[in-house]
């Protein structure tokens, strides 16, 4: 099993890259309500024929359930997976390569969450 060697990089830029994994893993827990509220907006437009309650809402419903079960289940393994090559990768311009993209896809959700 190969040593990450993780204890021997500097404390400053090892806090970085946990301050930084702890902001996209919260991101991506909000950008996952968002994205299933943009995806549920979209069916509505199309589906929906004007009632408050009407025969789309309980196909909705399970659309919304649906994203959120699977949503989750990559949402826990972005985290894990993070986690892991974070801690494998610290000092490497890699790392924040990495960062810079998820953060960057993560405000995109967040700002099409916002606009509709």
């Amino acid at each position: 099993m190969p040593s990450t060697h993780f204890f021997n990089k500097p404390i400053v830029v090892k806090g970085l890259a946990i301050v930084l994994w702890i902001v996209a893993s919260a991101l991506a827990l909000v950008a996952l309500n968002g994205a299933a509220d943009v995806i549920l907006t979209v069916y509505a437009a199309f589906f929906a024929e004007g009632g408050l309650y009407g025969a789309a809402y309980g196909g909705g419903v399970a659309l919304r359930q649906i994203i959120i079960l699977f949503g989750s289940l990559l949402v826990v393994a972005f985290i894990i997976g993070g986690a892991e090559y974070s801690l494998r990768h610290v000092p490497t311009r890699r790392l924040w390569r990495i960062f810079a993209h998820v953060l960057g896809a993560e405000a995109a959700i967040l700002l099409l969450m916002v606009m509709l």
